[in-house]
Formats: C-alpha cells, structure tokens, sequence
C-alpha cells in the first residue's frame, strides 16, 4: 500500500494504539486480562507503527529477551486493512531495524496449527509466508492452548520493495560509487566515502546503499555527530548527504532510503535533523522534507554550519543551508 509511513513510537502512544486496535479484533483479541498485559507491556518494548493520513492502523511491539534477538511481543493490522501489505511493511521495518542494532534472529509465537483455528491459522500462514518457519512447541498457558514458536534470520539487506534493496556501505563498495558519480560529472572521492566507514565503523555514523537489480543507485547517511551546533548540543542525529543518481530517481528510491534513516534515528531521538541547499538544485528536496513533516528550526540560514549576517554576501553553493527537523 502506497502512503503508508512506518516509525518508531512512542511507549505511551503504542499503549494507547494497541488499546484501540485490540477494540477493533474481538476475534483475535478476546482475552480480556490479556489484552491488558499486552496494552501495559507497550510501555516497557519497542514499537513500530504504520501510519496512513495520520491515523495508526498497524503495531508491531518488539521485545529483546536474549542477545541478538527480538521477539514479536503483539502485532496487529486495522481489520479495514488487512490484504494490503501493511502487515508485511511493518514485519519488514522491524526487520529492517533488527538489521541496523545487530540483532540476528526474530521470532514469533502463535497458535499452534493443531487447533485448527481458522483466526489463528491465517496469522500462522502470514509468519510463515514472511519467512518464519516453526521451531518448537509448548503450553505455556497449560494444556488447552498448544503454541507453536517461530523465527527466521534476519536478512543482511534491508528490502524495501521487489527491485530495490538496501544495506549498510562496506568497503568494497566505494570503488563502484565513486565510478558511478565519475560517469555522471560528480566528484565524489574515495576519501569521503572511507571517511564515511571509519565513522561508521566508531558508531558515530550509519551510512545505507541503495541497489536496483544489483546496480548501486544511492545512499544516504546518518550523522549522530552534527556540524551543525544546534543539532550537536540537543543531540540529534542528522540525516546527511543524500543521493540518488538521476536515472534512478522518480522511483522512490529517495523516500526509502529517508525512512531507513529515520527509523534508526528514533531508535535513539525524538528528532531527526537536517540542512538543505537553496537553489534550484534542491527544489526537490525540499518539498520532499516538508512532505515528511519537516519543518525549519528557526534558526535561519547557515554558511560552512555559520549563521549568515545580515548585509554580508555568501556563495549560493552546497554549504549554503536551511536546517529543519522532525518529531517523532
């Protein structure tokens, strides 16, 4: 489903949201001590949600019981969308941030497919569709309810759709990004890029590749470590140097690789911040922010991460920026 935004949420707002999406399924949630253990246990996990025109209509709360694990703790999708992919985007994004935090494996517990149970047979076949496959089962609920565990790896390559992939710069792949900037008149040096890896490699910085049919056509990276001094002492990360080669924009690409940084951003801030040129270069850009929800700091226009002075000239160049940033 198209429009559909995924984000990390707020501990007190998944209580809230899984409250009223539990009100919504009577047949899966009917339970009620239950529903109240999963709804307080909201405040103590991770969630993602989906998000469409502002309204939530799909969870996923992760829990961490061992190193290198997570555990789908509740998920639930809005009756009114089910079949529209949404429970497949949020299964993807914690994925995708299971990936970012170096966690290895997922898993999932279900009813067991002894029961029989037409409700509990379709979440059975969505995990397992979406790459989980059954590992043991146990009663930990006594004998009346069998529940089967189940739990896939995950993927070392951020999927956002069938034909663009995403994951994590490495060092082999400077030589072929740098010649694809070459063959279009960019000077972007090696230097940078190791540059990039090195910070990456101290934590200080994520930077994601994007790939269409094995062919690298972007990246973007996340800078928790700003040059920008507002954005350095209230600790938000800034989402940095993104860049999609022309004969691959238009194609969502930008949009993907926006949300994979935003999604590791507020795994750690309640902001994500960013600069952004102003000149026709940067048109684009800049709608695609205010699209997002961006919105200026206030703090005026900025030269070098300087603020400009009134009555002064300054080259209308890439450092000249406006800075704006995100809630979440």
């Amino acid at each position: 489903m198209k429009n559909i935004i995924i984000k990390v949420l707020d501990p007190v707002l998944a209580e809230k949201a899984c409250r009223q999406l539990t009100a919504k399924l009577p047949e899966w949630f009917g339970i009620v001590d239950a529903n109240e253990r999963y709804a307080k246990g909201c405040l103590e996990r991770t969630s993602l949600c989906a998000m469409l025109d502002n309204n939530i209509v799909g969870l996923i709360v992760l829990e961490f019981p061992f190193p290198n694990n997570a555990n789908i703790y509740w998920m639930a999708v809005d009756k009114s969308y089910h079949h529209q992919g949404v429970g497949k985007q949020l299964l993807q994004a914690a994925q995708n941030y299971c990936f970012t935090h170096k966690i290895n494996t997922i898993t999932v517990e279900t009813l067991s497919l002894k029961h029989n149970d037409p409700l509990y047979l379709k979440s059975y076949h969505f995990y397992e569709k979406n790459g989980f496959k059954p590992l043991f089962e146990l009663q930990p609920y006594g004998p009346e309810h069998t529940m089967c565990y189940l739990g896939k790896k995950v993927d070392n390559i951020l999927k956002t759709s069938s034909e663009i992939k995403i994951r994590l710069m490495a060092h082999e792949d400077v030589s072929e990004i740098v010649t694809a900037f070459k063959n279009i008149g960019w000077d972007k040096p090696a230097t940078l890029f190791q540059s990039y890896l090195t910070d990456q490699k101290h934590k200080t910085r994520f930077v994601w590749c994007a790939y269409i049919k094995d062919t690298f056509a972007g990246y973007v990276t996340l800078n928790l470590h700003s040059l920008y001094l507002p954005f350095r002492e209230q600790h938000i990360p800034e989402i940095n140097d993104l860049n999609v080669l022309p004969q691959y924009r238009n194609k969502g690409i930008g949009t993907d690789l926006l949300e994979i940084a935003e999604l590791q951003a507020a795994s750690i801030s309640n902001q994500v911040g960013i600069g952004v040129g102003l000149y026709a270069d940067y048109g684009h850009a800049q709608r695609l922010y205010i699209k997002r929800g961006y919105i200026p700091d206030g703090k005026g226009i900025t030269y070098q991460y300087q603020s400009v002075v009134p009555g002064q000239n300054y080259f209308v160049d890439d450092d000249l920026n406006l800075w704006f940033t995100k809630e979440f």
